[in-house]
Protein backbone atom coordinates (compact mmCIF):
# COMPACT_ATOMS: atom_id res chain seq x y z
CA UNK A 1 0.00 0.00 0.00
CA UNK A 2 1.50 3.30 -0.79
CA UNK A 3 1.73 6.07 2.16
CA UNK A 4 -0.03 8.52 0.12
CA UNK A 5 -3.67 6.25 -0.14
CA UNK A 6 -6.77 7.38 0.46
CA UNK A 7 -6.67 4.84 3.13
CA UNK A 8 -4.35 6.66 5.14
CA UNK A 9 -6.61 9.34 5.37
CA UNK A 10 -7.50 9.74 9.10
CA UNK A 11 -11.13 11.22 8.01
CA UNK A 12 -11.71 8.60 5.67
CA UNK A 13 -14.15 5.92 7.18
CA UNK A 14 -14.44 8.10 10.44
CA UNK A 15 -18.20 7.51 10.36
CA UNK A 16 -17.43 3.65 10.12
CA UNK A 17 -15.16 3.88 13.04
CA UNK A 18 -17.50 5.98 15.13
CA UNK A 19 -20.39 3.18 14.84
CA UNK A 20 -17.83 0.22 15.19
CA UNK A 21 -17.25 2.54 18.88
CA UNK A 22 -20.44 2.46 19.40
CA UNK A 23 -21.56 -0.81 18.93
CA UNK A 24 -19.01 -3.19 19.13
CA UNK A 25 -16.86 -1.35 22.02
CA UNK A 26 -18.98 0.91 23.81
CA UNK A 27 -21.96 -1.14 24.22
CA UNK A 28 -19.99 -4.05 25.28
CA UNK A 29 -18.83 -2.26 29.13
CA UNK A 30 -15.88 -0.53 27.44
CA UNK A 31 -16.09 3.22 29.44
CA UNK A 32 -12.57 4.85 29.03
CA UNK A 33 -13.02 7.73 27.30
CA UNK A 34 -9.48 7.65 26.25
CA UNK A 35 -10.18 4.92 24.37
CA UNK A 36 -13.07 4.91 23.42
CA UNK A 37 -11.63 8.44 21.80
CA UNK A 38 -8.17 5.97 20.39
CA UNK A 39 -10.89 3.64 19.01
CA UNK A 40 -12.56 6.31 16.57
CA UNK A 41 -9.25 7.96 15.83
CA UNK A 42 -7.09 5.80 14.57
CA UNK A 43 -7.81 4.18 11.14
CA UNK A 44 -7.73 0.08 11.74
CA UNK A 45 -6.98 -0.22 7.54
CA UNK A 46 -4.12 1.23 7.88
CA UNK A 47 -2.89 -1.01 9.66
CA UNK A 48 -4.51 -3.95 7.31
CA UNK A 49 -3.14 -5.72 3.86
CA UNK A 50 -4.81 -4.06 1.18
CA UNK A 51 -7.19 -7.25 0.14
CA UNK A 52 -8.68 -6.92 3.97
CA UNK A 53 -9.44 -3.36 4.07
CA UNK A 54 -13.42 -3.59 3.67
CA UNK A 55 -13.68 -5.78 6.32
CA UNK A 56 -12.07 -3.42 8.36
CA UNK A 57 -14.36 -2.46 10.34
CA UNK A 58 -16.68 -5.73 10.79
CA UNK A 59 -16.43 -7.37 14.71
CA UNK A 60 -13.60 -10.37 14.31
CA UNK A 61 -9.57 -10.85 14.06
CA UNK A 62 -8.71 -10.73 10.32
CA UNK A 63 -5.35 -12.29 8.74
CA UNK A 64 -2.59 -10.16 8.52
CA UNK A 65 0.05 -12.87 6.96
CA UNK A 66 2.55 -15.25 8.46
CA UNK A 67 -0.41 -17.27 10.00
CA UNK A 68 -1.15 -13.78 12.37
CA UNK A 69 -4.25 -11.97 12.79
CA UNK A 70 -5.05 -8.48 13.70
CA UNK A 71 -7.09 -8.65 17.01
CA UNK A 72 -11.19 -7.69 17.29
CA UNK A 73 -11.27 -4.39 17.55
CA UNK A 74 -13.07 -5.18 21.22
CA UNK A 75 -10.34 -7.32 22.10
CA UNK A 76 -7.83 -4.45 21.91
CA UNK A 77 -10.34 -1.94 23.33
CA UNK A 78 -10.47 -4.57 26.47
CA UNK A 79 -7.12 -5.22 26.63
CA UNK A 80 -6.08 -1.54 26.87
CA UNK A 81 -8.56 -1.38 29.43
CA UNK A 82 -7.14 -4.18 31.79
CA UNK A 83 -3.83 -2.71 31.22
CA UNK A 84 -4.84 0.60 33.04
CA UNK A 85 -2.29 2.62 31.39
CA UNK A 86 -1.04 6.19 32.57
CA UNK A 87 0.96 8.97 30.44
CA UNK A 88 4.48 8.08 30.62
CA UNK A 89 4.31 3.93 31.53
CA UNK A 90 6.83 1.97 29.55
CA UNK A 91 5.34 -0.68 28.60
CA UNK A 92 6.62 -4.26 26.74
CA UNK A 93 4.27 -5.52 24.08
CA UNK A 94 4.74 -8.93 23.17
CA UNK A 95 3.93 -9.24 19.29
CA UNK A 96 3.72 -6.03 17.15
CA UNK A 97 1.50 -7.72 14.27
CA UNK A 98 -0.08 -4.85 12.15
CA UNK A 99 0.86 -2.14 14.46
CA UNK A 100 -3.00 -1.22 15.22
CA UNK A 101 -2.41 -2.42 19.16
CA UNK A 102 0.78 -0.33 19.35
CA UNK A 103 -0.73 2.60 18.05
CA UNK A 104 -3.64 2.77 20.67
CA UNK A 105 -0.47 2.48 23.22
CA UNK A 106 0.84 5.49 21.43
CA UNK A 107 -2.02 7.17 21.61
CA UNK A 108 -2.72 6.61 25.57
CA UNK A 109 0.55 7.47 26.30
CA UNK A 110 2.81 4.95 26.64
CA UNK A 111 6.61 4.48 26.14
CA UNK A 112 6.48 1.37 23.97
CA UNK A 113 9.17 -1.49 23.64
CA UNK A 114 7.34 -3.24 20.98
CA UNK A 115 8.72 -7.10 19.39
CA UNK A 116 7.90 -8.87 16.60
CA UNK A 117 9.21 -12.40 16.02
CA UNK A 118 8.13 -12.22 12.06
CA UNK A 119 11.36 -9.96 10.30
CA UNK A 120 7.71 -9.43 7.46
CA UNK A 121 5.36 -8.07 9.90
CA UNK A 122 7.77 -5.76 11.67
CA UNK A 123 8.41 -4.48 8.67
CA UNK A 124 5.12 -4.02 7.75
CA UNK A 125 4.65 -2.35 10.78
CA UNK A 126 7.15 -0.51 10.46
CA UNK A 127 5.90 1.32 8.04
CA UNK A 128 2.02 1.40 9.33
CA UNK A 129 2.94 2.97 12.34
CA UNK A 130 5.61 6.13 10.70
CA UNK A 131 2.05 6.61 8.40
CA UNK A 132 0.29 7.22 11.36
CA UNK A 133 1.90 9.17 13.62
CA UNK A 134 5.52 10.28 11.21
CA UNK A 135 8.51 9.66 14.00
CA UNK A 136 7.05 6.78 15.66
CA UNK A 137 10.15 4.79 15.70
CA UNK A 138 12.67 7.69 16.87
CA UNK A 139 9.72 7.86 20.11
CA UNK A 140 9.50 4.22 20.36
CA UNK A 141 11.50 0.77 20.41
CA UNK A 142 10.34 -1.59 17.80
CA UNK A 143 12.17 -5.11 17.39
CA UNK A 144 12.33 -7.75 15.29
CA UNK A 145 12.78 -10.90 17.19
CA UNK A 146 11.02 -12.58 20.19
CA UNK A 147 12.28 -10.01 22.58
CA UNK A 148 13.41 -12.43 25.76
CA UNK A 149 16.48 -10.50 25.81
CA UNK A 150 14.58 -7.01 26.41
CA UNK A 151 12.86 -8.89 29.68
CA UNK A 152 16.03 -9.43 30.62
CA UNK A 153 18.10 -6.44 29.96
CA UNK A 154 15.87 -3.73 29.78
CA UNK A 155 14.80 -0.99 32.97
CA UNK A 156 11.43 -2.59 34.27
CA UNK A 157 8.28 -2.18 33.16
CA UNK A 158 5.33 -0.94 34.65
CA UNK A 159 2.76 -2.78 32.17
CA UNK A 160 3.34 -5.80 29.79
CA UNK A 161 1.21 -6.73 27.19
CA UNK A 162 1.23 -9.86 25.27
CA UNK A 163 -0.88 -10.21 22.01
CA UNK A 164 -0.15 -14.50 22.00
CA UNK A 165 -1.52 -16.75 24.14
CA UNK A 166 1.37 -17.88 26.62
CA UNK A 167 1.74 -21.69 27.15
CA UNK A 168 1.12 -21.69 31.03
CA UNK A 169 0.79 -19.02 33.99
CA UNK A 170 4.88 -17.56 34.48
CA UNK A 171 5.77 -18.37 37.47
CA UNK A 172 7.71 -15.71 40.24
CA UNK A 173 10.88 -16.85 38.66
CA UNK A 174 9.74 -15.93 35.35
CA UNK A 175 11.46 -12.88 32.89
CA UNK A 176 7.72 -11.68 32.65
CA UNK A 177 7.84 -11.24 36.59
CA UNK A 178 11.38 -9.77 37.05
CA UNK A 179 11.03 -7.44 34.33
CA UNK A 180 7.74 -5.31 35.82
CA UNK A 181 8.08 -3.00 38.77
CA UNK A 182 6.50 -3.80 41.67
CA UNK A 183 2.64 -3.21 41.70
CA UNK A 184 2.98 -3.39 37.63
CA UNK A 185 0.84 -5.94 35.83
CA UNK A 186 1.41 -7.77 32.78
CA UNK A 187 -2.06 -9.07 30.48
CA UNK A 188 -1.88 -12.38 28.33
CA UNK A 189 -3.75 -14.73 27.33
CA UNK A 190 -2.99 -18.76 28.12
CA UNK A 191 -3.41 -22.20 27.10
CA UNK A 192 -5.59 -23.69 29.53
CA UNK A 193 -5.78 -28.09 30.55
CA UNK A 194 -8.86 -27.95 28.31
CA UNK A 195 -7.29 -27.02 25.10
CA UNK A 196 -8.95 -23.48 25.53
CA UNK A 197 -7.79 -20.48 26.64
CA UNK A 198 -8.34 -17.34 29.04
CA UNK A 199 -7.64 -13.87 29.30
CA UNK A 200 -5.79 -13.07 32.41
CA UNK A 201 -4.08 -10.07 33.93
CA UNK A 202 -1.24 -10.68 36.20
CA UNK A 203 0.10 -8.42 39.10
CA UNK A 204 3.30 -8.30 40.56
CA UNK A 205 3.41 -7.51 44.39
CA UNK A 206 5.26 -8.36 47.55
CA UNK A 207 4.68 -11.71 47.93
CA UNK A 208 4.68 -13.21 44.20
CA UNK A 209 1.89 -13.12 41.16
CA UNK A 210 -1.51 -11.89 41.56
CA UNK A 211 -3.73 -13.69 38.73
CA UNK A 212 -7.27 -12.69 37.65
CA UNK A 213 -9.44 -15.01 34.99
CA UNK A 214 -11.27 -12.72 32.52
CA UNK A 215 -12.68 -15.59 30.76
CA UNK A 216 -12.20 -17.49 27.20
CA UNK A 217 -10.75 -16.20 24.18
CA UNK A 218 -9.10 -17.02 21.25
CA UNK A 219 -5.46 -15.77 20.01
CA UNK A 220 -3.07 -17.05 17.93
CA UNK A 221 0.29 -18.96 20.14
CA UNK A 222 3.22 -17.47 21.46
CA UNK A 223 5.95 -18.13 19.09
CA UNK A 224 10.02 -18.44 20.56
CA UNK A 225 11.29 -18.59 24.01
CA UNK A 226 8.46 -18.46 26.64
CA UNK A 227 10.56 -17.22 29.53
Amino acid sequence: MSSDSKIYDREFRKEERSRMVRSQIAARGIRDPRILDAMTSIPRECFLPEEQVPFAYEDKPLPIGCGQTISQPFMVAWMSELLSILPGDRVFEIGTGSGYQTAVLDFLGAEIVSAEFFSELHRNALLHLEVWRPGFSKKHRLISGDGKEILRSEPRFEKILSCAALPKIPDAGSSYFHALVPGGSFVFPTETPANGQRLVVGKRTLNGWSFRNHGGVRFVPLLGADV
